[in-house]
């Protein structure tokens, strides 16, 4: 993570003090209960160095806690490959203003003055944007492979294949056949084989592992929260540990990939000894990525590692022989049924015939296999190289409904015994609200003590006020995808 962007000038006033009131002065010692920089405090009480911006105006638009959210946001976006104009940036700092309870807005120029004074260590300045045509950035893009296998080499480094893992989820319809060749009169017209009606997704997640481990199967059926009977008919087959959820598209959610991950621990921790840690390699589509799956993985050992967009039809192993085998096996067992039987597969009868279906399309050497064709386990740096030209080569699209539209449940209000609410403050002035009560208190405080609490006040502010742009960001991310269909 970056270094923090500015010194808090009043710890440095108060540390000065400190230090000049003293015959002697230990400068380390002074910098630590402080918390300051030494080298700074060294300058400033030997050398009389003074701050750079002690002749600057301070009458500055912005409060320290929020120009320091502007900055970690800034950063956050750039390290994304998305980078910030200064109109956006002065859309951002508005929006600011506007959280904290101000009407006034920035000046036109505001974004070009601070954009001069941000930190020299993030070596942040302006870049000339330029715009290119779609299908030459896709192909540039593909000269990144060989730098992603690289970094995946760095990970995996060392790791057994049993800690190896790849998940994603795999579309199906019921109902879906395949067109086929058979043996009839030459020149003459032959029935067609009857299709459902199309429409209803369900969703299948599955993950494997390198050594050929697969875990038990969940599926999405379209849905709130309602499960009909007729679903289970015949459902034996299945794994003891398949999971059945709905979502109101049949698709998964951000709460479903949250329980999913759960789920994936407790599976793996019987093949996982203790002090290992396992990697989850998976693509990026948005609810893989959110804070609480996230946190999950940091608390139980799993390096989650995302491929490149628009690169899994390349590298994913699922997306090799397993996924390939997976809808082909269902689209010939609907083909039988409608030959034989005169009616395909329908939503109730998914999860009697998905079972076998199943079986056929995942085994051990298929999976194993499935890792190496695509240069994951072991990695293959040729593999990466063949994967790079072969992106040049026009690959159909293929074409499913965007599954960012889909939007997490709100989670219900935890119960509590007590009238008193104890929810933590959700706007920014709510939160400096809190403060303001708990600083009247404060001269019971010893004056460390007070520094200290001051110092956690600033950090929730800009943690709050960070997290209000990260949100922000991500709903203009999701607006702008809406329209469009997801392409992988």
């Amino acid at each position: 993570m970056p270094k923090s962007s500015k010194i808090n000038e009043s710890y440095l006033l108060e540390a000065c003090k400190a230090a000049q009131a003293q015959k002697k002065p230990n400068i380390s010692k002074i910098a630590r209960e402080y918390g300051v920089p030494y080298g700074t405090l060294r300058d400033r009480v030997k050398k009389h160095v003074h701050p750079r911006t002690a002749n600057k105006p301070v009458n500055r638009a912005l409060k320290g806690y929020q120009e320091e959210a502007l900055i970690q946001w800034i950063v956050d976006l750039r390290d994304h490959n998305m980078p910030v104009t200064p109109k956006l940036l002065e859309e951002f700092a508005n929006r600011a203003l506007q959280r904290a309870g101000q009407s006034r807005r920035v000046s036109k120029m505001w974004a070009y003055r601070f954009e001069k004074r941000l930190p020299e260590h993030l070596n942040l300045g302006p870049v000339r944007q330029n715009t290119k045509e779609s299908k030459r950035i896709q192909a540039e893009d593909a000269g990144k492979l060989g730098s992603w296998y690289n970094r995946l080499a760095n990970v995996i480094k060392d790791t057994p294949a049993r800690l190896v893992y790849n998940f994603d989820e795999c579309g199906f319809q019921p109902g879906e056949g395949k067109s086929r060749n058979v043996i009839s009169s030459k020149g003459s017209k032959v029935p067609d084989l009857a299709e459902s009606e199309r429409g209803e997704n369900i969703t299948a997640i599955e993950c494997i592992a390198a050594d050929g481990w697969q875990m038990d199967p969940w599926f999405i059926f379209k849905g709130n929260g309602i499960f009909m009977e007729c679903w289970f008919n015949e459902s034996e087959p299945l794994p003891p540990d398949t999971t059945i959820a709905t979502s109101p598209n049949g698709w998964i959610s951000d709460e479903l990939a949250v329980q999913w991950i759960q789920s994936f621990v407790k599976a793996t921790n019987d093949r996982t000894k203790k002090g290992e840690k396992r990697i989850l390699i998976f693509d990026s589509h948005g609810s893989h990525r959110t804070l609480e799956f996230l946190q999950i993985c940091q608390d139980n050992g799993i390096i989650p590692f995302g491929f490149i967009p628009h690169t899994t039809h390349l590298c994913q192993p699922l997306d090799g022989k397993p996924f390939l085998s997976y809808k082909q096996h269902f689209r010939r067992m609907n083909n039988e049924l409608s030959y034989w039987a005169g009616e395909p597969v329908g939503k109730s009868e998914f999860l009697r015939v998905i079972g076998p279906v199943r079986e056929k399309a995942f085994n051990q050497r298929i999976i194993r296999e499935a890792f190496k064709d695509r240069g994951i386990w072991p990695v293959n740096g040729k593999i990466a190289d063949d994967l790079a030209i072969q992106a040049w080569e026009r690959i159909p699209d293929i074409y499913a409904p965007d599954l960012d539209e889909t939007t997490p449940s709100t989670p219900s209000r935890p119960l509590s015994s007590s009238s008193v609410d104890i929810s933590p403050p959700m706007t920014i002035q709510a939160l400096e609200k809190n403060q303001a009560k708990l600083s009247k208190h404060a001269d019971l405080l010893t004056p460390k003590l007070q520094r200290n609490l001051e110092r956690i006040f600033e950090h929730n502010r800009i943690a709050a006020e960070h997290l209000a742009m990260a949100n922000e960001t991500i709903s203009r991310i999701r607006a702008a995808q809406a329209p469009l269909r997801r392409q992988y």
